[in-house]
């Protein structure tokens, strides 16, 4: 475009027109700005104790699936379904504690996330079919291994409350 475009261009704006470009160039950065904070929300890493809470409920999902799985009462499509979501969430948080442990530069929380690998392992073998739907030792395996991610994730807050109260000190 020449100048003499633009000039035109600018001779035939209105007040009204100027207005409402305005406006809509607002809307747009508007829509945007909460574009990104859902964004943000939806990635933001959960707190410690979050993190732990959902870890016992994974805990106490495990338990309840145990007994089921042990009297047969499922199908084989209903196993199928319940062991994909127990593998799910195993995956769910092994990707979450393998973020803040590289976030918060803690190998604790790294420790918690290969024992949560270990227990996607033992449920994982039902789904592929190398565990037959009567053979719950590996189901108990995998419950154990998060058990104990739930106690390792309670001695991280445990060190967590101590390290506030010694900040608080020096402060």
């Amino acid at each position: 475009m020449n100048a003499l475009t633009l000039l035109a261009d600018a001779a035939e704006m209105t007040p009204v027109r100027l207005i409402t470009e305005y406006l809509i160039y607002a809307a747009v950065i508007v829509v945007g700005f909460l574009i990104l904070l859902l964004l943000r929300r939806k990635t933001r890493l959960p707190r410690h104790a979050e993190l732990r809470r959902q870890l016992a409920d994974y805990a106490r999902a495990l338990e309840d699936f145990c007994p089921t799985a042990e009297n047969g009462s499922l199908t084989r499509m209903k196993f199928f379904k319940a062991v994909s979501k127990l593998v799910y969430r195993a995956d769910k948080f092994i990707y979450v504690t393998d973020r803040m442990a590289d976030k918060e530069r803690d190998g604790e929380i790294g420790s918690v996330s290969v024992l949560l690998g270990q227990a996607r392992t033992e449920l994982s073998s039902y789904k592929f079919g190398t565990r037959g739907t009567e053979d719950a030792d590996g189901i108990r395996a995998a419950l154990s291994k998060v058990q104990e991610s739930v106690a390792l994730f309670d001695r991280i807050l445990a060190r967590d409350a101590q390290l506030k109260g010694e900040r608080a000190k020096k402060a």
